[in-house]
């Protein structure tokens, strides 16, 4: 429902990642000898308003960074996990195209 309800509203690529964002465990991993740079890591992404929002600007700057794995690594963040979202995402938009959505 979700899915479609962002065609109407016009924000189906945003929701798209968001879906496939919620879709893997967490992206972010918290070393125990480095708790606290990965917590400072990880609120440079917080949306206060929104987790969904956090997820989407984790995302969207993977994405300009190039799907980097060493930028990942540097933020405290799994580049499997966003792998994964990437290709989750993929299969969605496939799935939405097929379908005329």
């Amino acid at each position: 429902k979700m899915l479609l309800m962002a065609e109407k509203l016009e924000c189906t690529a945003e929701i798209v990642i968001i879906v496939s964002m919620l879709s893997v465990p967490t992206v972010f991993f918290r070393p125990k000898d480095r708790q606290d740079e990965s917590d400072a890591a990880r609120e440079k992404f917080m949306v206060g308003e929104s987790d969904h929002l956090t997820l989407l600007h984790v995302y969207q700057q993977w994405r300009q960074h190039d799907y980097s794995s060493t930028w990942c690594a540097e933020h405290f963040i799994h580049h499997k996990a966003l792998r994964k979202v990437r290709e989750v995402r993929s299969q969605l938009l496939d799935i939405m195209d097929s379908q005329n959505v």
